[in-house]
């Protein structure tokens, strides 16, 4: 992997995608984006938040360099990769489902269907921790 880009909307939640891009060793010999979307305001203000994410989230010593596009997420992280020749897209979910999901979409969701390169996306720890398993399900409806 010469090129990998990781996603951030600037949630804490987009956190897990770069612990997992650092933590797996996939950083080493590759050249790490980390792409904001800003879908409103400006380029500065965007950049700005950006930067403060990365200041209070991220290890100075991880070599990354920070981006930041305006418009439509799908959209800009899709052109970027093409542009930028990325080998893999990494995204954290949200672990949105019913309505929510239904009525918001989904942007990992929607990169992964649409992306010309494999994408790699990546369930935040409380994510993982609050689906359901098969012994929960078991267990409520008195299966055990």
């Amino acid at each position: 992997m010469r090129k990998i880009l990781v996603t951030t909307d600037l949630s804490e939640h987009s956190l897990a995608a770069l612990e997992y891009v650092s933590s797996s060793g996939l950083v080493y010999g590759s050249r790490l984006f980390l792409l904001y979307v800003g879908e409103h305001g400006s380029k500065e203000h965007a950049s700005g938040a950006l930067r403060e994410f990365i200041e209070r989230h991220v290890e100075p010593a991880l070599p990354l360099t920070p981006v930041v596009r305006l418009g439509h997420a799908v959209r800009e992280i899709r052109r970027f990769s093409q542009e930028e020749g990325v080998d893999l897209i990494v995204i954290a979910t949200h672990g949105r489902t019913g309505v929510k999901h239904a009525l918001m979409g989904s942007v990992a969701e929607r990169v992964v269907r649409l992306s010309p390169v494999p994408v790699l996306s990546v369930k935040p720890p409380p994510v993982r921790e609050s689906l359901l398993r098969d012994e929960d399900i078991e267990s409520e409806l008195h299966l055990r």
